[in-house]
């Protein structure tokens, strides 16, 4: 207004011609109309698109609206004295055209000058805004909701729920197993139940493994992966067959890894419904940030987890050992108190077979004490990495019958006899921790092999040894297979059968100083096979030949 004003009063051609270059280049119109409504000046850059050209000074002021009908509403609200702003769109872009009269001395309007900007930089940069604060109030919701618990099984369906229903429609999250092979299906959301149990029943039906699909690439770039159009023909490109009922129904698609400190752990599926919008990169980029608090949120219930386990373990240990020492320690004592009454009723001619019988029974609580004893000095070596090898040349039969005559005592007393069959077979081993290993296995057969026939095998194949123990016993329930070679875990009530839960732990842990590996297979009632695997040359030093004594 005050340039109109000045150029009214008469500025020179010279000023008025650089005023008028100057406001030709802002990225807005400027105009004046008379009472009429007619131009009377109208510069700037957007008039290509308001008028599609420059309007006559003195033409008409629908020249200056050509394609902009809205504005006229605010040209007569102007005219009448009103000072007005109106808002209208053009080709998908926002204007906003800002009108002002200009009154005379009479106190009548005497003209209207205005000013029509391009207000869709604007309208955006308030949307990026809004979608800001959005997704801020978004991160710090789900991080509270995250971390209102620290139960692994209720965090990850916490996380799926509401996972879809920031950025859903439904959720999959999947762990690495922890042999790193497979991808295991953790939490699985639709908010219709009826759909959600059919996803879950796709996923366990065909198991995963992690370098298989699309979340191949997930896992092994740490990137997000969006497929805006889930397609049929993307599906059934890219997924095998037994997952397109998994898919079915869904339009769109995002995959983001979890991640917590540089290491990947699963990763979150997240499907659109059809019908409603495809993902953005937008929705990509808040899923990547929530992704990253979803697995720090997993992560530490999972460790908060195990922390309890090892709580419980620890208990169940101190319960379980203080009555196992103290069994062999009361048959021990009581054993020697009836040796101390029989010797002194017994003659110089020998002992009797009763007292045969005492030492015998003292001999093997002793015995008994002297293995747990040795088992928790092998944890407690393999816990500070202590376990050390005297690797020599070994045949592996001669170490295999040590083992069987190592247990005839309970054999005997089971009933079960031991079939052994194998072909000549040399290695490098240490003798008395590969003894300790089929010690521990054979014992194991004969503790729940029901007192059935054992059945030993060994060989060489591919320059590595094996051995397979099996039994026709009670067996292993699958569910606890990838248990029973951890510390103080078993498969079976401590109640009812004896030990410490460390046998195949310490089997596991001598076996792997060797370069070696064991492995079972099993089924409830059907018996238990164990099979020993391990390196003829472990990369180990060699116990050095002995040299002859020379005096």
């Amino acid at each position: 207004m005050a340039l109109w004003r000045f150029l009214r009063r008469g500025a020179d051609p010279a000023t008025e011609k650089r005023l008028r270059a100057l406001v030709s280049q802002a990225p807005s119109v400027f105009f004046v109309l008379d009472r009429q409504g007619r131009v009377v000046m109208a510069e700037g850059r957007l008039l290509r698109v308001l008028g599609r050209r420059a309007p006559n000074e003195g033409g008409s002021v629908f020249e200056l609206f050509l394609d902009v009908p809205w504005a006229l509403d605010g040209v007569k609200l102007a005219l009448g004295g009103r000072t007005v702003t109106v808002r209208g769109e053009v080709e998908g872009r926002s204007y906003e055209v800002r009108f002002a009269p200009v009154r005379g001395e009479d106190g009548e309007v005497e003209e209207v000058v205005g000013l029509a900007s391009d207000a869709t930089d604007l309208r955006e940069a308030e949307e990026r805004l809004r979608r800001q604060a959005s997704r801020l109030a978004a991160l710090a919701e789900a991080s509270r909701v995250f971390a209102g618990g620290l139960d692994y099984t209720t965090t990850l369906e916490t996380v799926a729920r509401r996972l879809a229903e920031l950025i859903g429609d439904s959720a999959l999250i999947r762990m690495v197993s922890d042999d790193g092979l497979w991808l295991v299906p953790v939490a699985v959301y639709h908010p219709v139940p009826e759909r959600a149990a059919l996803r879950r029943k796709v996923l366990l039906g065909s198991p995963q493994r992690v370098g298989e699909g699309l979340t191949a690439q997930v896992l092994r770039t740490g990137q997000v992966l969006r497929i805006a159009e889930l397609t049929p023909a993307v599906v059934h490109a890219q997924m095998k067959e037994a997952y397109w009922p998994y898919l079915e129904g869904a339009s769109s698609l995002l995959i983001a890894p979890l991640v917590h400190r540089r290491q990947i752990l699963g990763h979150i599926t997240l499907l659109r419904d059809a019908g409603r919008p495809s993902y953005t990169a937008e929705d990509e980029t808040l899923l990547e940030d929530l992704a990253h608090r979803a697995a720090q949120a997993i992560e530490n219930a999972r460790l908060y987890g195990q922390a309890q386990a090892a709580v419980a373990a620890r208990d169940e240990f101190l319960s379980i050992a203080s009555h196992e020492l103290r069994t062999p320690l009361t048959a021990l004592r009581l054993a020697l108190e009836n040796l101390r009454r029989v010797t002194g009723r017994e003659v110089a001619s020998g002992p009797s077979p009763q007292l045969e019988r005492v030492l015998a029974a003292s001999e093997r609580a002793g015995q008994r004490l002297e293995k747990l004893v040795e088992a928790l000095l092998d944890v407690s070596r393999i816990h500070m990495g202590r376990l050390e090898l005297d690797v020599e040349a070994l045949d592996l039969a001669d170490v295999v019958d040590e083992a069987v005559a190592a247990i005839d005592d309970e054999l005997r007393q089971s009933g079960s006899t031991v079939d052994v069959r194998g072909e000549p077979t040399q290695g490098h081993w240490d003798r008395l921790r590969l003894g300790q290993v089929l010690v521990n296995l054979l014992a194991n057969a004969v503790k729940y092999g029901a007192g059935k026939p054992i059945e030993i095998r060994y060989g060489a194949r591919d320059a590595r040894a094996w051995v397979t123990i099996r039994d026709h016993g009670i067996g292993i329930d699958p569910a606890d297979q990838r248990h029973i070679f951890e510390r103080f875990e078993r498969a079976v009530s401590s109640q009812n059968y004896g030990g410490l839960g460390l046998g195949l732990y310490i089997v596991k842990r001598i076996l792997e100083a060797h370069g070696g590996a064991v492995r079972v297979e099993s089924r409830p009632d059907e018996g238990a096979a164990f099979e020993v695997e391990l390196p003829l040359r472990p990369a180990v030093p060699l116990r050095p030949p002995e040299q002859p004594w020379r005096p």
